[in-house]
């Protein structure tokens, strides 16, 4: 009986986990961003002589800024950013702006960390047609990989039965990793989608997949019981 409310409490835990941690961060960057932006737009255009500090809308008057203000600037700007990018002169800035970080010992690393998560989910990821299981790296223990597509040419013939590339990443980095040419019957392709993947890669599986979720509080309830007893 304690061991079910064990798990259950578990279960309620990891299922509430998400949507805390989500408002949590939404808020502190609401409560950061927001006066930050409003408060300067706020004295700039006061300066300006456009509006006259405390300022009052419908009979509410604030005294520095109207919430909400600087959180519509911060995705006006997101967004003019994003516009850059596209553009020569935008890609030369943020160029200039990665070597500048570059040169710096502490935030280097930290920077090439975030660039590189954030660009394995920016990039195009029809590259990786599905998620796979290999054996790796001996019998009856399996890495998670992504199938890129099925072996030719040379390769094949020398091989002589059909094998599939399939590119084994690392965590938390998934951009760095290796490609091995496995045995078609050798391969276990799994239902997740490659997003699902990566996400469960990056966070070493911390992160569950939802299909994996739902297959664990349906058919799986009897393998977790036993994962959890331990």
């Amino acid at each position: 009986m304690l061991k079910r409310i064990r798990t259950y409490l578990i279960l309620g835990i990891f299922t509430l986990l998400p949507t805390l941690a989500t408002i949590y961060i939404i808020r502190f960057l609401f409560k950061l961003i927001d006066p930050t932006l409003g408060i300067a737009t706020a004295k700039l255009l006061d300066w300006l002589g456009i509006i006259e500090l405390p300022l009052t809308v419908g009979g509410i008057v604030f005294q520095t800024h109207v919430p909400g203000v600087g959180v519509l600037l911060t995705f006006a700007l997101l967004i003019m950013i994003g516009m850059m990018t596209r553009s020569f002169f935008g890609r030369k800035i943020f160029r200039y702006t990665e070597l500048f970080f570059s040169r710096i010992p502490l935030a280097r690393s930290v920077y090439s960390t975030v660039k590189q998560i954030t660009n394995t989910f920016a990039q195009d990821k029809t590259s990786f047609k599905k998620v796979v299981m290999v054996e790796y790296p001996r019998k009856n223990v399996y890495t998670l990989g992504f199938y890129t597509g099925g072996g030719n040419g040379e390769i094949q013939e020398k091989i002589r039965e059909p094998v599939l590339n399939i590119f084994l990443p690392t965590t938390p980095n998934p951009t760095s990793g290796w490609l091995v040419l496995v045995p078609e019957k050798d391969v276990i392709f799994l239902d997740m989608s490659v997003e699902e993947g990566l996400k469960y890669i990056i966070s070493g599986g911390m992160v569950v997949p939802a299909s994996q979720r739902a297959y664990l509080l349906g058919k799986g309830r009897d393998y977790e019981e036993r994962t959890t007893s331990h």
